[in-house]
């Protein structure tokens, strides 16, 4: 028998052997989606975590200030793809010893000003010592259970349509790669904004038919909505909404192509989501008094193919964005 290492399987898979083996229980909905889901009654407790580690979360340039403030970030975005208001956070720390006092307090301080600035507070966690930075948030949010917005639930003929602009964080992660002076580019990509606001208006339209946040790229996460919804997409290029600070940094370095870094690179944490095309309009109306653009930028379809259209012309679309385990493209 052939054993399979982690790098043959890839995150998502993995995730699939854990649902195979765990016991579902009779109050919650399983793993799959982007927070898990425990039934209140009328409500969901919303549950979600994620962690960071020096290695594969941690550029050189982040001030520890920004790592804080990351760790809560992309909790919180997972908590606003449900549409869910937060409850809180509690965090832990594996940190090595030679750590200074000063990083330690500018973590907390970073982490702190992340989840009052978006409603919410830390109430507690761990600390460890470890070899190496490696940090875990898990954050508590509540949802209606007529306004959670699942990850299943796409149907053919429903418009697909991101909050945002896509390939910002990409912007920040190649201006910092090429030492570029532009400050204002690396803010996106070392912050990231999770869209709790704009979650919990697309979830008071009632309209949408499936929600995740794009944390790993949007061919990846068109592949995970493809997979659970037994769809296909058609994907417009000329439709996908580039950042400004993506065609700031195209126009001044190095011939990298925007497009691929809005498709592939993920960590603008926007929302993705599908809905009928009577709903667009309004949904758009809604996130328009936030300043927040929704834009359609493609069609759920019968076919399970995922298609990058580009004119007259076709191509599938790959899946080039971000899965720990694997090889990464960026």
């Amino acid at each position: 028998m052939v054993v399979k290492r982690l790098a043959d399987l890839g995150e998502r898979a993995a995730i699939r052997r854990i649902a195979e083996i765990l016991t579902k229980g009779t109050n919650s909905k399983g793993i799959g989606d982007d927070c898990a889901t425990i039934d209140l009654g009328k409500e969901y407790l919303l549950v979600t975590t994620d962690m960071m580690y020096q290695q594969t979360h941690i550029p050189a340039q982040m001030t520890p200030y920004q790592i804080g403030w990351f760790l809560v970030a992309i909790n919180l975005s997972d908590i606003a793809a449900k549409g869910g208001i937060p409850l809180g956070l509690v965090l832990s720390f594996g940190l090595p010893k030679k750590i200074s006092e000063l990083f330690f307090k500018e973590l907390i301080k970073g982490a702190d000003a992340c989840a009052v600035a978006f409603g919410t507070t830390i109430v507690g966690g761990d600390t460890k010592e470890t070899q190496e930075i490696t940090l875990c948030g898990t954050a508590f949010g509540t949802v209606k259970k007529d306004l959670f917005m699942s990850r299943t639930g796409a149907h053919p003929g429903d418009v697909v349509a991101v909050t945002g602009t896509l390939g910002k964080a990409g912007a920040g992660y190649y201006a910092l790669k090429y030492r570029d002076s532009e400050k204002k580019l690396f803010k996106a990509f070392l912050e990231p904004v999770p869209k709790l606001k704009e979650g919990q208006l697309l979830a008071k339209q009632r309209s949408v038919t499936s929600s995740m946040d794009i944390s790993d790229g949007l061919s990846a996460s068109l592949y995970q909505l493809q997979e659970i919804n037994n769809v296909g997409f058609e994907i417009k290029k000329n439709a996908l909404p580039l950042a400004s600070e993506l065609c700031f940094f195209i126009d001044k370095n190095h011939g990298i192509d925007p497009y691929s870094i809005a498709l592939h690179f993920g960590g603008d944490y926007e929302l993705l989501v599908t809905m009928s095309v009577e709903a667009v309009e309004k949904a758009q109306k809604s996130l328009k008094t936030r300043g927040v653009n929704l834009t359609v930028i493609g069609t759920v379809t019968k076919k399970k193919n995922i298609v990058l259209l580009n004119g007259k012309n076709k191509r599938i679309l790959e899946n080039k964005g971000y899965e720990h385990f694997k090889k990464h493209n960026f």
